[in-house]
Order: C-alpha cells, then sequence, then structure tokens
C-alpha cells in the first residue's frame, strides 16, 4: 500500500502539505485554500475545529479523514474508520450542508462544555489517548468527576429559563457524538438546526459513573442528567470558568451558544452505514 500523500497523489491533482501546528495549517489554508475544490485534513476533532474559521472563510466543502484519537466528527458524518476507505469518499462522495455551533462567536463541530468535561484535556496524557485509544476520555472524565465539585449555574434556552441550581457538567452539541462515541442525545444530528443540552446535576459518584455508561452506551437514563435542546442557549455562572469546544479550551462563561444553520458543506458517502443517525437531511 502506497503512503497517503502517494495514493492521493495518484488519484487526483492535489497538494499535500503536512502541518507540524495549527499555525501553520491555518496559513496552508491561506496559502492553497482559495485555488482548491476541496478541503481534505487528515487529523482529529481538535484539529478540525482549530481550522473552522478558516474553512468557513473559504467556503469550501470539507472532507475529512480520521486520523484522531476519536474521530467523532467523521463518525457523526458516517466516515469509515479505514483512512483509505475514507479518503476514496474524500475524493468521490458526495456533498452535504451541516449546522456549524457557536460558542461566543467561536465555531465548534461537536460539543462546548462547562464543567467536569472542560478538565478533561488536563488529565488526558498522549500515553493514555495511545493507550485507551476512545475510551482515554471516559477514564479521564471519571477521574475529573471525583476531583470536581459542583457550580451554580443559570441556563435558558430560546430565551426561557431552564435550569438554576448546582450542576457538575454543562454540555451543548451541534453534533451527535464527542468524547469518544458518547451521544449528546438519542435525536441528535448535525444537520437538524437545533443545539441539544444535557446536565449532569450532583449526585453520588456511582450516578455520574452512570450518565456516562447511559451517554456512551445507551443503558437506562439516570435522574442526574438532564436534557434540552433549542436553536440558542446561554449559560451564567457566579465566576468564569473555562468552556471547552471540540477538545480544546476556546472560551469561557458567561457563554451565548447558537447554530449556524447550514453553514457547512461537507463530503460525505454516497450511502451511509446501515443505521446511521448523526445526519437526518439525506435520503
Amino acid at each position: 500500500m502506497p503512503t497517503l500523500p502517494g495514493w492521493l497523489s495518484a488519484r487526483a491533482d492535489s497538494v499535500f502539505v503536512a502541518c507540524g501546528s495549527r499555525d501553520e495549517m491555518a496559513q496552508t489554508l491561506k496559502e492553497h485554500g482559495a485555488s482548491a475544490d476541496r478541503i481534505v485534513i487528515g487529523g482529529g476533532d481538535g484539529t478540525i475545529s482549530s481550522a473552522l474559521p478558516e474553512i468557513l472563510a473559504l467556503g469550501k466543502p470539507l472532507a475529512v479523514l480520521p486520523l484522531g484519537t476519536a474521530n467523532d466528527f467523521a463518525n457523526t458524518l458516517g466516515m469509515p474508520a479505514d483512512v483509505y476507505e475514507a479518503a476514496e469518499i474524500a475524493l468521490g462522495g458526495r456533498t452535504h450542508k451541516i449546522d456549524v455551533g457557536l460558542v461566543n462567536g467561536t465555531p465548534f463541530v461537536n460539543v462546548a462544555s462547562v464543567g467536569v468535561a472542560a478538565n478533561v484535556a488536563h488529565a488526558q496524557s498522549a500515553e493514555l489517548k495511545r493507550r485507551w485509544r476512545m475510551f482515554a476520555y471516559v477514564i479521564s472524565l471519571l477521574h475529573a468527576a471525583r476531583e470536581s465539585n459542583p457550580f451554580i449555574v443559570k441556563i435558558s434556552a430560546d430565551g426561557q429559563a431552564t435550569w438554576s441550581g448546582p450542576v457538575y457538567q454543562v454540555s451543548v452539541g451541534n453534533g451527535r457524538f464527542h468524547g469518544g462515541g458518547l451521544t449528546v442525545a438519542e435525536h441528535a444530528a448535525i444537520d437538524d438546526g437545533k443545539l441539544d443540552l444535557y446536565l449532569v446535576t450532583p449526585g453520588p459518584f456511582w450516578e455520574l459513573v452512570a450518565c456516562i455508561t447511559h451517554l456512551k452506551f445507551g443503558f437506562a437514563k439516570p435522574t442526574l442528567l438532564q436534557r434540552s435542546c433549542a436553536e440558542h442557549v446561554t449559560i451564567a455562572t457566579r465566576s468564569p470558568k473555562p468552556i471547552n469546544a471540540d477538545g480544546e479550551t476556546r472560551s469561557q462563561t458567561p457563554a451565548e451558544l447558537s447554530v449556524m444553520r447550514q453553514g457547512l458543506t461537507v463530503i460525505v458517502p454516497h450511502a451511509l452505514p446501515a443505521g446511521h443517525r448523526g445526519l437526518v437531511g439525506i435520503g
């Protein structure tokens, strides 16, 4: 099997650039993006998310090669795990418009979180990711939950107050998956024009574990988990708290979250996997 750059070059007129940093990737997009008919990025969700401002400015279709740890965004789009199969779709798949989330004006594709999940990135080491892959997030989440205390939050959805009280975590999803396959909501899709909100309220540690197993495997919904959906969400805390979006700290509370409906064109398979539910606007 040839290297991926060689494989792509043999099938398309392409410019391949290996970027050593996100600043270098942003510069590459500025230099080459305007002349391209599509942008193909290999990497994880954080890599994709960090490039969103340049991608949105270019207005070119985006194709994703799943080269990250969890690849939640690629899974939401129905992309195969095999990078060469994904590359075939990147070159020959169909275009589809999806939504983009905004948190205080910063774009994201999967989920923006306040609380326990915002501390997970600091608990994940390269060795943990290498050894446990998509379960690294869950392991780090459990560790962070043990070390975290509830905080007071006020939440409104589409102008209506929905929650005021203590929580461990608030997550607002644009896509279907985050954290290595945690499902934001059973009906969540990245092209439905809505944000799906869930929050985890205080309780014993075993119930926090039950919340995670529900989000990961769909087991019975615990009482600590509250859900809602909206097009616009505001989050206020007594003191500023960091906001993690797509695995990176992007902003802090107070937060305004909204959805840029059909804001991004992506390349997806002509035939989605059986039972796929990350996209609802494809027949």
